[in-house]
């Protein structure tokens, strides 16, 4: 096997897995289309096909669904506002219950999750494995059998041009008018998650849509055009929603375009929910020494009045080595969210950690290094994380 290829298992789980019976559904898994371009979604059809001699019910809804990597991809790192420990996930699904009588055959189609699309021009290899339940068929949620189900495809990835990326992407766009909510969740989840310069003017129309608004901001993250940055920065404003301005938050501060510091620093002062929280590791990241005396004032602020551990994490962020003896310091605070907060920061800007469990002797472990390595020690940021 080449080393571009990845292995990945998709468990597709409608349920729990305890008991194994003889095959029912056959399954058969493959790529939509024979070849995928680069940087287009990839959508992967499901055939499942009754071999059994009654009818039978069971769960279609893809939202157990959860796909583990065995060889990942490689991806570019971006910055994540919790240094070196943070990390997120997003997804969406729609489903129901479905009956298929015996030689019946049910097609759907599933988009490859975020980050397990191919990289590089080659073949990518995957191994699927899908847990079905059962159900009796009088409308009730009792199980009455279960199987697993297993299956393998490869992606045949090649470089495309533009027009051939446009003409692939214009059945998905037209899938935007459609009323239904599958097949509609699903071009929203193709563009957003793998968004075109070419679709910028639709990802922009689609994050003026309340419906589809929170899904956009993957994708103006990942466009980071200025005016998909512009976009992000419109939705931190406080007249939408702290669900929607909390993820725009998020997203301008990992691009990491130090012109949006002023935002960061003017959404922190604003101190409204936890998108002021957010905008505190924003400030950190997009500031870094500029964010520190505001960050410092709210650490020794009143307590109660802004969250000291998100300080920290902020502190971690700003690439500074005038924050290393404030995290120092940290150490020795009463909670130990902050303590973890600050361990974490510290380790986020030196790569450093103490091996001791008792805060009190970290702290000291800590200021000990500090004296003696201080002014030489090499300070990272969250893109250099070991």
């Amino acid at each position: 096997m080449e080393l571009n290829q990845i292995i990945a298992v998709v468990v597709l789980m409608a349920g729990s897995c305890t008991l194994a019976k003889p095959q029912e559904l056959a399954a058969r898994f493959h790529p939509e289309k024979p070849t995928n371009p680069l940087g287009e979604a990839v959508f992967v059809v499901v055939e499942l096909t009754n071999i059994s001699f009654r009818t039978v019910r069971f769960d279609d809804g893809p939202c157990a669904q959860s796909f583990t990597p065995v060889v990942p991809v490689k991806h570019r790192i971006s910055y994540n506002l919790y240094g070196c420990t943070g990390g997120g996930t997003a997804g969406s699904c729609l489903g129901s219950f479905v009956e298929l009588k015996p030689g019946e055959k049910l097609l759907r189609r599933y988009l490859l999750p975020d980050g397990f699309e191919p990289d590089a021009p080659g073949d990518f290899d995957y191994t699927v494995e899908r847990h079905i339940t059962f159900y009796a068929r009088d409308g009730s949620h009792k199980v009455v059998d279960r199987q697993e189900v297993r299956d393998t495809f490869t992606v045949h990835a090649v470089r495309a041009n533009r027009a051939r990326l446009k003409a692939d992407y214009a059945p998905v766009v037209a899938d935007l008018r459609s009323r239904d909510l599958v097949q509609h969740g699903l071009a929203v989840s193709a563009i957003t998650q793998h968004p075109q310069e070419f679709l910028e003017p639709i990802i922009l129309k689609l994050s003026r849509d309340p419906q589809t608004m929170v899904a956009s901001i993957t994708a103006l993250k990942k466009l980071a055009t200025d005016r998909a940055k512009h976009r992000l920065a419109e939705l931190t404003a406080s007249g939408y929603e702290e669900y929607v301005r909390q993820p725009a938050t998020t997203a301008l501060a990992e691009l990491g375009d130090t012109s949006y510091c002023g935002l960061m620093l003017q959404l922190l002062n604003l101190r409204q929910g936890y998108t002021s929280e957010i905008a505190a590791k924003g400030a950190g990241l997009l500031c870094g020494d500029k964010a520190i005396p505001q960050l410092v004032s709210l650490l020794v602020g009143k307590p109660g009045t802004f969250p000291a551990y998100e300080i920290a994490y902020a502190l971690g962020n700003t690439r500074s080595q005038t924050a290393v003896p404030i995290l120092i310091d940290s150490l020795t605070n009463a909670d130990p969210d902050v303590r973890r907060a600050a361990k974490e920061a510290l380790y986020t800007l030196t790569h450093r950690q103490s091996d001791s469990d008792d805060f009190g002797t970290d702290h000291q472990n800590w200021v000990s290094w500090w004296a003696l390595q201080g002014r030489t020690a090499q300070i990272f940021d969250s893109t250099e994380c070991p």
